[in-house]
């Protein structure tokens, strides 16, 4: 039986986090008990949504494009560009209020998957994956979010205050 397209890219990264040995206290794919609750939380905080649809009514949250979707009323930071399938490292930190290589954050691909653990080891996987599309850098209180664009080859952060 072959997998889906979206599996690619978890099966990716898990194989990068076994070449590069990193501990799986730093950096794991989440508890698939907690996917639901931790892509709706992201999903209703960040993003403009039909809100005549009744919250259990919504059957699967897209993220397909979800960067074209972000709340207007929320704080967007100035975008940094980057050239096709970059990954300024130097950049995301740039993005990231008070930035630690211990922070633990969230990290929300576009194809659904969702990891969490500390921001030094999840910046030591991304550039390596090559099926990275789209993703998400979300603190653990969803008062930030890093957004890398693909398709716009850009970078930028939009935090929950209201302008």
């Amino acid at each position: 039986m072959i997998k889906p397209e979206s599996y690619r890219t978890r099966d990716e990264v898990e194989e990068i986090i076994k070449e590069n040995n990193i501990d799986r206290s730093e950096f794991h794919e989440a508890s698939k008990f907690s996917y639901e609750s931790i892509l709706r939380k992201f999903y209703y905080t960040f993003f403009e949504y039909d809100k005549k649809v009744r919250y259990a009514e919504q059957k699967k949250i897209n993220l397909s494009y979800a960067w074209l979707r972000f709340r207007k009323d929320l704080n967007h930071s100035d975008t940094i560009c980057l050239r096709y399938n970059d990954t300024d490292i130097d950049s995301i930190k740039s993005l990231i209020p008070e930035y630690s290589d211990n922070m633990i954050c969230f990290c929300i691909l576009a194809d659904g998957w969702v990891y969490e653990g500390k921001l030094s080891a999840m910046l030591n996987v991304i550039p390596e994956v090559s099926m990275m599309t789209d993703y998400y850098i979300i603190s653990k209180k969803f008062d930030w979010v890093v957004v890398n664009c693909e398709d716009g080859e850009c970078l930028s952060r939009v935090d929950c205050k209201r302008k």
